[in-house]
């Protein structure tokens, strides 16, 4: 096996989107070193990728309460103390 098909199990959903992407072209237009390499790899990504979809959906992360808002204190709380005159 290839190291980049040892990486194929811990790559990104996007980076597998990438990487099949860039199997896809090598295999029909690169030299034909890249073109036989893609063309081994492109079955790993479909495995992985079928295997991915298979997995259950992880549960989305619940979200903290949303804080509630402090009503600012009005009247005689904010008012500021009058001068006397002396």
């Amino acid at each position: 096996m290839t190291p980049l098909a040892d990486m194929i199990p811990t790559m990104s959903d996007p980076d597998l989107k990438a990487l099949r992407a860039n199997a896809e072209r090598l295999s029909s237009s690169g030299s034909p070193v890249q073109a036989a390499t893609a063309t081994d790899l492109l079955p790993l990504i479909d495995a992985e990728t079928a295997r991915r979809a298979a997995l259950p959906a992880a549960a989305p992360k619940k979200r903290a309460p949303a804080k509630k808002k402090v009503v600012p204190a009005t009247g005689h709380q904010t008012a500021l103390p009058t001068k006397t005159a002396a």
